[in-house]
């Protein structure tokens, strides 16, 4: 699907508040909302808009600690890749997995309540993962800039 400037200010608004109307967006926008609901409707069928979700407050849910995990496998076999996949796919602490290049393989994303939490799954999850021969750990202690588009993106060309 190739996008228009109004597409990309579409798209920019969406992700800063995806309950915006359509009335709304078109007044930012400078559209009419019936041309705003068009246009994002093409993108939801395309699945550049894959859906939308609530910014939930994982402290206020329990979850006072963000963890991340560098992970090494033993080997870069499909057969290893495979069955690390699966199994991490599998773990129901883990909330992200993303391959990576470079010297780990995986770097692994955990919400937990407490050390006790994480040592806790540490143990039951994580230590029983296939093909892990290495984990190094660390806890954010502060998130300083929250998800977002990069700057300019909607201004900038359609590729």
């Amino acid at each position: 699907m190739e996008l228009d400037a109004v597409d990309r200010k579409l798209l920019q608004q969406l992700s800063a508040d995806a309950r915006a109307t359509h009335q709304q967006m078109g007044e930012s926008i400078g559209r009419s909302p019936t041309s705003i609901a068009r246009r994002q409707r093409a993108m939801e069928e395309s699945g550049l808009i894959r859906g939308y979700q609530a910014d939930l407050d994982v402290e206020k849910l329990g979850y006072g600690a963000r963890v991340h995990i560098r992970m090494t496998l033993a080997s870069q076999s499909r057969e290893q890749l495979d069955a690390f996949e699966q199994a991490i796919a599998a773990s129901p602490s883990v909330v992200q997995c993303e391959l990576m290049s470079g010297s780990d393989d995986y770097f692994v994303s955990l919400l937990v309540r407490s050390l006790d939490h994480f040592a806790q799954i540490h143990r039951e999850e994580l230590s029983r993962l296939p093909g892990v021969v290495r984990m190094e750990s660390s806890f954010v202690l502060r998130q300083v800039v929250e998800p977002r588009l990069p700057p300019g993106w909607a201004d900038a060309a359609t590729s």
